[in-house]
């Protein structure tokens, strides 16, 4: 979805979004189905295994949500926005894809808007939990628990390698915290509820309790960085070196032995592609409808990933607002829906041109706001009416209004869904067919676990195709594209 709303007479331009020349290959060995950075990253991962992949993705660019919108000098960062600092791999394949100069860390201060005063808390800083006046002392004990219990897991939580902290995915975060009695009960509604429900894409309450140390490790307490220019610079270049066809539709797989048939419409012409593995990297809720043939040990698993729908705001702006923190939630429900509200020119200044300013709203889905259903008319009314009301000396400063919507935003895991992912990537390793899948529903909510399932999923292909080298040749021979 891109939509933007001209304010005061100012002239929007239309968004502009990077499109990737395809780079036509006749015979692949694997085809990756989806070009997010899951998708990418097993391509490359491939291609450096000395396999020949093709991405077929079905929009015009690459990245999934790691994508980014350019209006006006504005860079609008539709999904993904800042990175975390435990995101190893994506910070390492960013450098070698020449980006390390446009790699920037950042820093991320939040107030807590709790009745007429605001809490402060900042990244790296869980210290600021104990400092906190709105607090009981028994909230704060409780927190002393949860990031000692962060600090013995630390090193079985990094993305990629989520099998390794399987125990807490047995509770979800409020039966974690209850273990702590009130004070964890309080912990949960006074700060992890209003502070990190729009990270993990709805109730911190009923999200698995390993998704959320997973989350709190790999972000809160490790700090962020950003790309200069947009987070999409990093699936664009990987886009650059690996075969990439856009504007393709996959219609079916169909596995028989060591063949695999992709029928698919490449810009509206049906071509079919006979390979020799292929990846899915799309939600896996649609990979059964596309692949009939897969067992049921897989395509029921895979049937039950559940996305968060997301609706965000984007508001430029001439000049920036007075502000304290780079991010403002909310203790108590809003009526009209807004979750949190980010200021990028102080949180990812790199995105506004100078002396400008952007606020992203971020909505959630309440009974007197059904933001999913909500037209973009109303979304950008409400938006330009929250502006005018929150910060009166910017009122006649909006120049445009930029509507994003997910209706796969944020991956969901409730307590035992991480378990169930597992059981099927430990399946997958001793599978002998050449199917594969990754995507952050088989790891957790982050890019980084995206791409570390995409370059698992490219391991295991490889590791697969070297048992069928006796029928390499008989499968040159047949492969191509008809």
């Amino acid at each position: 979805m891109r939509g933007c709303v001209v304010a005061n007479n100012i002239d929007v331009e239309k968004t502009s979004v990077k499109q990737i020349e395809a780079r036509p290959i006749a015979n692949p060995d694997v085809i990756i189905i989806g070009g997010g950075i899951a998708g990418l990253a097993a391509a490359l991962r491939c291609q450096d295994r000395g396999l020949t992949p093709l991405v077929l993705e079905a929009d015009v660019r690459v990245g999934g949500r790691m994508t980014t919108d350019r209006i006006n000098g504005f860079r609008i960062d539709r999904g993904v926005t800042l990175l975390g600092k435990k995101f190893t791999r994506m910070r390492s394949l960013a450098r070698r894809l020449g980006l390390g100069s446009r790699m920037h860390d950042g820093g991320f201060k939040l107030g807590l808007q709790d009745g007429g005063k605001v809490r402060s808390f900042r990244d790296r800083r869980p210290d600021d939990l104990l400092r906190d006046s709105g607090l009981t002392w028994q909230a704060k004990r409780a927190s002393l628990r949860f990031f000692l219990d962060l600090c013995r897991n630390q090193t079985r939580l990094a993305h990629g390698q989520s099998p390794r902290a399987l125990h807490l995915d047995r509770e979800n975060v409020a039966q974690y915290l209850a273990h702590s009695g009130s004070g964890g009960s309080e912990l949960l509604t006074r700060f992890f509820e209003p502070s990190m429900c729009g990270p993990v894409g709805g109730s911190v309450a009923n999200l698995s309790a390993e998704i959320f140390f997973q989350t709190i490790r790999n972000t809160l307490a490790a700090g962020f960085w950003g790309v200069d220019d947009g987070v999409d610079l990093i699936p664009e270049a990987i886009a650059a070196q690996v075969p990439v066809q856009t504007h393709a539709h996959v219609i079916q797989v169909r596995h028989k032995g060591a063949m695999i048939t992709v029928e698919a419409l490449v810009e509206g012409r049906p071509r079919r592609y006979t390979v020799r593995g292929c990846i899915f990297a799309i939600p896996g809720h649609l990979v059964p409808a596309l692949c009939p043939d897969l067992p049921q040990w897989v395509a029921q698993p895979l049937s039950h990933t559940r996305y968060a729908s997301m609706a965000n705001a984007h508001v430029a702006l001439r000049k920036p607002p007075r502000a304290a923190y780079s991010g403002y939630g909310f203790a108590s429900e809003r009526m009209d829906g807004v979750q949190a509200l980010e200021f990028e020119h102080l949180r990812s200044p790199f995105l506004c041109p100078q002396g400008t300013g952007m606020i992203s709203i971020y909505y959630k889905q309440t009974p007197t706001f059904p933001v999913i259903a909500s037209s973009d008319d109303a979304l950008r009314t409400s938006a330009i009416q929250l502006m005018r009301r929150t910060f009166p000396d910017i009122a006649n400063d909006i120049l445009f209004v930029h509507l994003v919507r997910w209706p796969a935003g944020i991956a969901l895991f409730p307590a035992g869904r991480l378990t169930e992912m597992a059981t099927l990537r430990s399946k997958l390793a001793e599978w002998n067919t050449p199917l594969d899948f990754c995507g952050d529903y088989l790891d957790g909510l982050s890019s980084e676990g995206a791409l570390c399932t995409g370059e698992q999923a490219a391991d295991r292909m490889v590791a697969r195709l070297n048992e069928y080298r006796p029928l390499d040749r008989m499968v040159s021979r047949l492969a191509g594209c008809a």
